[in-house]
C-alpha cells in the first residue's frame, strides 16, 4: 500500500498540485511553487541547459525588474515577489521537460473538475464565508472586502468573483474543445453530457456577476462555431451585433456598466501616472497598492488591467518583454492554424483556451492572483512546448501579412492625396 502511495504521487505529482489549487488553494499553490523552487535548484544542481522559449523570456525580464525595482525603491520586501517568480520559472521549466500530452490531458480535466467544482460550492458559499478559517482554506474569503454578508456574486474557491471567472472560462474552453473532438468522432452520447455540463459553465458565468467573463464567454462560443462553419459565425456576428442592446440586458450587473467603465478609466490613468514615475523596472504587485494610496488616497490592489498592470508592476522592461510575447504568440496561433502538419491534435484546445488569457486581462488583472497565474504558466508551458517544432515563417501567414501591410499603406497613400 505504502509503495503504491508512492508510486501514484510520483506519477502523477504536478496533477496532485493542481488539484489542490481548486480544492485547498493556500495548499495547492504553496505545493507548485515548492515544485519550481525545487525543479529550478536541480536544473541550476546539475548544469542542465536550460533552452530560452517566449514564455522563460517573459518571466526572467520580470525578475530582472523586480530586482531593479527593490534597489531603486529601496523596498527589500520586493525581494518576495523575485522569489515567486523563480517558482514561475523553475515550474515553467518542469512542465516543458515533462512533455505536452501527459501534463495538457490531465490538466483540461481538473480544470474541467474546478470549475464544477466552484459552482457546487455556490449553494453553501454563505455558511462557508462564515467561517474565517475554513473560507481562507478553501478559497471562498472573499480578500479585500470585509462585509460580507448576503454576498450574491460567486466567489468558488478563487476568492474573488473576477479570478473566479478566469477559471471558469478555461473550464468551458476546455470542455468546448472535447465537443470539438467529439462531434467529428459523432460521439453524441458524450457530446451531450459536454453539453449539459456547459450549461452549468454558463450559468456559473453569470453568477460570478462579471460583465468581462460574459462577453468573453460569447466569444469562445464563436470561435467555437468557427471551427464549425466561418459562413455560420459570420451570420451569428451579425445578429449578435444587431441585437446588442438585448445581450446587454442579459449581460450581469448591466445596470452598473457606465459606472464601472469610469471607475476603471480613472484607475488606468492614474496606473499610468504611476507607470511614468517607475518607467524602467516599475514597482512590483507589492508597490503598486503602496504607491497608488500614497498619490491618490484609495486602496487600490492592480491596474485592473493586464497590459497596464504589467507596465506599471515590471516596468518598460516587463512590459516590452510582455508584448513581444503577444506577438510572437499570435504569429504562432496563425501559423499552426495555417499549417498543414496532420498532428494538430490539440489545435482546438489552445485556440479556444489562449484568448481567454488576453480578454480577461483587458478590464481586469487576473495574473495578480498566483492561483490563476499558475494556471496560466501551466497552459503557456505547455504551449511553448507544442510549438516548438513550428517553423517560424510560414508561407500563408507571411502572404496574409504582406496583404494587410500593403492594404495599410495604400489606404495611408490614399487619404494623404485626397488632402492635398
Amino acid at each position: 500500500m505504502k509503495n503504491f502511495i508512492i508510486g501514484f504521487i510520483k506519477k502523477y505529482f504536478l496533477e496532485i498540485g493542481i488539484f489542490l489549487c481548486f480544492v485547498l488553494p493556500p495548499v495547492g499553490i504553496t505545493y507548485l511553487l515548492l515544485t519550481g523552487w525545487y525543479s529550478l535548484h536541480q536544473v541550476c544542481k546539475e548544469g542542465k541547459k536550460i533552452n530560452l522559449s517566449p514564455g522563460l523570456f517573459l518571466i526572467g525580464c520580470m525578475f530582472v525588474s523586480s530586482i531593479g525595482a527593490a534597489v531603486i525603491m529601496k523596498n527589500y520586501s520586493f525581494f518576495l515577489v523575485s522569489a515567486l517568480l523563480l517558482a514561475y520559472f523553475g515550474l515553467y521549466i518542469r512542465i516543458k521537460n515533462e512533455g505536452v500530452q501527459k501534463v495538457l490531458s490531465g490538466f483540461k480535466w481538473i480544470t474541467i473538475f474546478g470549475g464544477l467544482y466552484f459552482y457546487s460550492l455556490y449553494p453553501f458559499q454563505q455558511i462557508i464565508m462564515n467561517h474565517k478559517i475554513l473560507s481562507y482554506f478553501t478559497g471562498t474569503a472573499l480578500l479585500g472586502v470585509s462585509n460580507v454578508h448576503d454576498y450574491q456574486r460567486l466567489i468558488g474557491a478563487g476568492y474573488n468573483p473576477n479570478f473566479s471567472v478566469a477559471v471558469l472560462l478555461f473550464g468551458l474552453s476546455f470542455l468546448l474543445a472535447e465537443g470539438m473532438k467529439n462531434l467529428r468522432k459523432r460521439s453524441y452520447f458524450k457530446l451531450s453530457l459536454q453539453a449539459a455540463i456547459a450549461c452549468m459553465f454558463v450559468h456559473a458565468i453569470v453568477l460570478t456577476g462579471s460583465r468581462a467573463g460574459f462577453g468573453i464567454m460569447f466569444v469562445i462560443f464563436l470561435l467555437f462555431i468557427f471551427r464549425l462553419n466561418k459562413l455560420w459565425t459570420l451570420i451569428l456576428t451579425m445578429m449578435m451585433g444587431l441585437n446588442i442592446q438585448h445581450i446587454l440586458n442579459w449581460m450581469p450587473r448591466s445596470d452598473q456598466l457606465f459606472e464601472s467603465a469610469d471607475i476603471r478609466k480613472e484607475i488606468w490613468r492614474h496606473s499610468f501616472e504611476l507607470w511614468q514615475k517607475h518607467s524602467l523596472f516599475g514597482m512590483t504587485p507589492l508597490g503598486f497598492k503602496k504607491e497608488y494610496y500614497h498619490y491618490f488616497l484609495e486602496k487600490i490592489p492592480h491596474a485592473h488591467n493586464m497590459l497596464l498592470g504589467i507596465f506599471t508592476e515590471y516596468g518598460a522592461l516587463g512590459g516590452i518583454a510582455f508584448l513581444t510575447v503577444v506577438v510572437i504568440n499570435g504569429y504562432k496561433v496563425f501559423s499552426l492554424y495555417f499549417s498543414k502538419q496532420d498532428n494538430k491534435v490539440y489545435l482546438d484546445v489552445f485556440l479556444f483556451s489562449l484568448p481567454v488569457v488576453l480578454l480577461t486581462g483587458v478590464f481586469d488583472y487576473v495574473l495578480y492572483s498566483p492561483q490563476v497565474a499558475l494556471l496560466i504558466i501551466i497552459l503557456m508551458a505547455c504551449w511553448d512546448k507544442y510549438t516548438e517544432r513550428l517553423t517560424m515563417l510560414n508561407p500563408k501567414v507571411v502572404y496574409a501579412a504582406k496583404r494587410v501591410v500593403s492594404s495599410t499603406l495604400k489606404t495611408s497613400k490614399e487619404k494623404s492625396h485626397s488632402k492635398l
